[in-house]
């Protein structure tokens, strides 16, 4: 029996663009059925921090605890009641650390509810740090719901059960209390040179169910200085005594040497706010970090985010940090337009990240530029300077271009979903009740005040995730189809199938000039600003594309996938289509 039991719901699509754009459709055992070389493309990498922490936390207090991860499970609601009847918990948390969680975190909350009413239920997560209150109210069927880091929350909770007393004095939660929400303040942050590993129950999971673990997550640091006015960090409870906190360097490399020799890591996503701090603080302990890796002799990668006033836009900085494994990192640029940076309010300048750009590649250090296209007052004149500069810096040489193509989403707690005042009532085909409650108030699907701009956005936006598709979810398959009918026919005497694999690869490296050229293209026809542009824009921007898989694939994809198919056989159909 535990004492606590901890869940991170599945992810379930809304029909909006999610929040989490690291989102993988596909469970354990359909993983296991894939062929190795595809699996990938399905990383591994779904452990909640969050959760995992807490785990930690309770443990080192002497609870037992059962954390549940159920990304990359489907249990069905009596699989979920059966586990609370059979362990008896005193606390149930249910995690939502985005939007992709909250159906199924209310399907988990009822069946908790089913198998014993008189259970504590608590709701967290990243999601609830700036729903908390809305979240309260919209699902009075949880007792709490906590906000911000939740260790010594749920302690608290913990030790007021354990001892009958009443919980609500707990910092860090909103409660229903007289018939309104109440909250019990700002939550306790634990010392974070003091706090204990988080828990890999997922990876133990993973292990022993035959899941290669070589990726893991983890942390540095906490917080960030930044006051960015699209994200909810500034405004986020709780966070006092300064918003950037480290965890000891050699405490987090002791952790990596674990991982690696308990669980085979070799990849690490620190999921650090700002792996680099601020200035000479962010420097001293980002570059104390990969000088302790470098001391240790440890052969890891890892992939970080920070900003472009770190500190670490240093060449030698940068070159400890690649020494030490960071081949990868996403820099929060957002913008190369002066206007835009100004409104974000970044604190940083256009000049900045072109420098920071420049070393990137000097330095061979793959770039992920964070990046906003489009926000509520962005201007055609704007957009022209962001093409400028992503041709200039040359981010869009990258794996995937097209990710550049994306707007600000006006998150509640934000300083644009404030400033939204041109908004829609979200589509969220197919989501009721309490979860759909939750979500029509949580973003703000807003239209831009140039209507051109919005025109452009919709055209680029649908056009894009077409090409989005293709590139991350058809051609793996096409490619590994290919190459396995090249293989099987070796030695018949059959045609040689390599010519497909070259068309595939030739239509997958041009991705970068196709954005650009895309870009361009549909800025021109709004400078223009013809009768019907909304119709026109599509329309063109779609003739491109397809007189580009035709200069490249040597006809339309669709038809390509189709001759694919026949060549390699009606499994590399069934495989893409799947």
């Amino acid at each position: 029996m535990a004492d606590v039991v901890l869940l991170t719901p599945r992810e379930i699509p809304t029909g909006a663009a999610s929040l989490n754009n690291q989102n993988v459709m596909i469970n354990d055992e359909e993983y296991l059925s894939l062929d190795p070389a595809m699996r990938l493309f399905y990383k591994r990498v779904r452990e909640n921090l969050g959760v995992a922490c807490i785990a930690g936390h309770l443990r080192s207090c002497g609870y037992a605890v059962r954390a549940l991860n159920l990304h990359g499970r489907n249990p069905s609601d009596e699989a979920i009641t059966d586990l609370i009847r059979r362990e008896r918990p005193m606390f149930v948390g249910i995690s939502i650390m985005y939007d992709l969680h909250i159906v199924d975190a209310v399907r988990l909350l009822r069946c908790v509810r089913e198998a014993d009413p008189s259970v504590f239920v608590a709701i967290g997560g990243a999601f609830c740090t700036y729903n908390a209150k809305l979240i309260a109210e919209r699902i009075p069927e949880a007792d709490c719901v906590a906000f911000g880091e939740g260790e010594l929350t749920v302690e608290g909770l913990m030790e007021c059960l354990a001892a009958g007393r009443d919980w609500r004095g707990v910092p860090g939660l909103w409660f229903w209390q007289d018939g309104r929400v109440r909250s019990s303040g700002s939550p306790r942050l634990p010392d974070l040179a003091n706090e204990p590993w988080p828990a890999r129950d997922l990876l133990v999971h993973h292990r022993r169910n035959g899941i290669p673990t070589p990726r893991a997550s983890t942390y540095t640091s906490r917080g960030c200085h930044a006051k960015c006015t699209f994200c909810y960090a500034p405004r986020q409870p709780g966070v006092v005594g300064g918003p950037w906190r480290v965890r000891p360097v050699e405490d987090a490399v002791d952790e990596i040497e674990f991982l690696q020799r308990e669980f085979g890591t070799r990849f690490l996503w620190f999921n650090d706010d700002n792996f680099g701090g601020a200035f000479q603080d962010g420097y001293s302990h980002a570059v104390g970090f990969a000088e302790e890796v470098l001391r240790r002799d440890l052969k890891i990668s890892f992939h970080c985010e920070f900003r472009v006033d770190t500190g670490l836009i240093d060449r030698e900085a940068l070159r400890t940090l690649r020494r030490a494994g960071m081949d990868l990192a996403l820099l929060g640029m957002e913008t190369g337009s002066p206007g835009m940076m100004k409104r974000f309010r970044k604190g940083t300048t256009v000049e900045y990240n072109l420098d920071a750009a420049r070393l990137f590649k000097e330095e061979h250090i793959e770039l992920e530029p964070g990046w906003i296209m489009i926000e509520p007052g962005t201007t055609l004149d704007e957009l022209w300077e962001n093409l400028g500069f992503i041709v200039a810096a040359r981010v869009h040489e990258s794996e995937n271009p097209f990710f550049l193509i994306n707007r600000a989403i006006a998150l509640r707690g934000t300083e644009i979903y404030d400033k939204a005042t041109r908004y829609e009532e979200p589509d969220i085909p197919g989501v009721e009740g309490a979860a759909r409650e939750v979500l029509r108030h949580a973003r703000r699907d807003y239209r831009v005040e140039d209507e051109r701009v919005e025109h452009l956005w919709t055209a680029w936006s649908r056009v894009s995730s077409e090409i989005n598709d293709r590139k991350e979810n058809e051609v793996p398959f096409l490619a590994q189809s290919i190459a396995d009918a090249v293989r099987a026919r070796r030695g018949t005497g059959a045609a040689s199938l390599r010519p497909l694999l070259g068309r595939l690869r030739h239509w997958d490296q041009g991705l970068a000039g196709l954005l650009v050229a895309f870009l361009n293209a549909g800025l021109l026809l709004a400078d223009e600003n013809p009768p019907g542009l909304a119709a026109r824009l599509e329309t063109e921007l779609r003739a491109m594309i397809v007189a580009y898989d035709r200069e490249h694939l040597g006809l339309a994809f669709p038809d390509f996938v189709v001759e694919t198919a026949r060549a390699c056989g009606e499994h590399a159909l069934a495989q893409v289509r799947g």
